[in-house]
């Protein structure tokens, strides 16, 4: 009688099992579990497991009774779902990582839709989970779903690059799946106004064949881009030199033919735009050149004073021609004399090289002045800061038992940190750090593009080459 009345189900023919592990019940299950083990086989009326619903829930504890007790449980949920995919979408990774680990087999499950739980961590962005899964069946990377569209798809049209950049680095070719549009990520990508997935593909050697690529109706993703006016991704396909511009869909029309206005407008902006970024390169340069000069002379005269400073030792030097230590310093075992020493090498040494830094970058680089020019700057920031050291190090070393002295010592060295700061600020402002920064940054990002299609290019040879 008692285990009927357990397996007695209610208008949405759910067992106990059902409510106790919904609203987590640990110890209810735990109990229910031990009399009959079969209750975790039962699904009710919307296909829903016992498992099901506490990985909904995130109850792990629950989920690892249910699994340990009887390793033949049902595992389905709404829809089609199994447990896993109810843990991915909720995000629970603990639940996660114990569904794999008792059933390899569900990452590959597809529901109704024919989504696999790799494709929903796409669509919500969870490039962890994706990763995750990814180590344990790379093939669900090349599962479509009933509308054909494959986890890289959705990613490309959420805006999820972190995403892309998992399934890239697992499955290099998976990026070659189209829809039954024909279309590749970056069509749908450009489609769905997501720039920053289009750059990203750009950028990455492994999708170099997705660019031209021609859906069902011969539109490459620049013919996309016009059609649907994202004005700045037709400008990110336009300054990309490996854009076909002239490739033609299978009405014959270009990108540009359905309407002439969208190439001239695109054309007299992007060039309005280049001549004025070119204009106020050219200005900030000339006033980092300005400062630069500037600089110069600050570290020149610190080079001069720190260089001074050390041949005129405090204390003086032992001139007794008869002692053994003649020509020495005579406070040598002084320590404020061994900080002098040190703080006055730091700095004579920071300015040299500053002063040595901005002369080279004048003479021999005028893309790369900037990073000259920052160098210097921070050289010579230590330098001033250094030389205030060396002062106050020094005063005490020849007066170290006179208390008026270190009070000045310490005026000195804060009237010295606030105008070494004020004269920071006022570089901060001329030298516009978020511009330099934008500068810096556009630099490096041209460099590395071309050091990733060269290594790319570079391996292919290779390939080609060996087979």
């Amino acid at each position: 009688m008692g285990l009927e009345t357990l397996r007695i189900r209610n208008r949405g023919n759910s067992t106990v099992l059902h409510e106790a592990s919904r609203n987590g019940h640990y110890k209810v299950v735990e109990f229910l579990i031990k009399v009959d083990p079969n209750l975790a086989s039962v699904e009710n009326d919307e296909g829903e497991s016992p498992l099901y619903l506490a990985a909904r829930g995130g109850m792990l504890e629950i989920v690892n009774q249910i699994i340990r007790t009887n390793p033949s449980s049902a595992h389905g949920g709404s829809f089609g779902q199994t447990a896993l995919h109810a843990a991915v979408v909720e995000r629970h990774v603990g639940v996660m990582e114990a569904l794999v680990a008792f059933k390899q087999e569900l990452a590959k499950e597809a529901d109704r839709q024919g989504r696999t739980p790799l494709y929903y961590a796409a669509s919500l962005g969870d490039h962890r989970t994706v990763k995750r899964l990814l180590e344990l069946d790379t093939s669900t990377a090349y599962v479509l779903d009933k509308g054909g569209r494959s986890p890289i798809h959705v990613a490309a049209r959420n805006g999820h690059t972190g995403v892309i950049r998992e399934i890239i680095q697992h499955c290099p070719d998976s990026g070659e799946l189209i829809d039954p549009y024909g279309q590749n990520a970056l069509h749908i990508a450009i489609s769905s106004g997501q720039a920053n997935v289009v750059t990203y593909i750009l950028e990455t050697p492994e999708l170099e064949g997705l660019i031209n690529q021609s859906d069902i109706d011969g539109n490459t993703p620049l013919h996309l881009a016009a059609i649907a006016r994202k004005t700045w991704i037709l400008w990110y396909l336009m300054w990309d030199g490996r854009v076909n511009q002239r490739s033609k869909n299978k009405y014959g029309q270009t990108a540009f033919d359905s309407d002439r206005s969208i190439k001239e407008s695109s054309i007299t902006s992007s060039m309005i735009s280049a001549r004025a970024d070119h204009e106020e390169a050219i200005s900030a340069m000339q006033t980092y050149k300005k400062t630069g000069q500037t600089l110069l002379m600050v570290a020149t005269l610190i080079t001069t004073v720190t260089f001074t400073a050390v041949f005129t030792m405090p204390g003086g030097y032992n001139n007794d021609a008869g002692s053994s230590d003649r020509g020495l310093a005579l406070l040598q075992s002084s320590e404020n004399l061994k900080s002098f020493i040190v703080s006055d090498t730091v700095a004579m040494t920071c300015s040299i090289s500053a002063a040595c830094l901005l002369f080279w970058g004048a003479v021999n680089s005028k893309e790369c002045y900037l990073y000259y020019f920052t160098s210097a700057a921070a050289l010579t920031y230590i330098a001033l800061q250094s030389t205030a050291i060396a002062f106050t190090t020094g005063i005490r070393d020849v007066l170290p038992h006179q208390q008026f002295v270190h009070t000045m010592g310490l005026g000195v060295e804060v009237a010295f940190h606030i105008s070494t700061f004020l004269f920071l600020s006022q570089l901060v402002k001329t030298f516009s750090i978020p511009e330099a920064c934008r500068l810096l940054f556009s630099h490096l990002r041209i460099k590395s593009k071309r050091a990733k299609r060269e290594n790319w290019r570079n391996t292919c040879l290779k390939l080609c080459l060996a087979s």
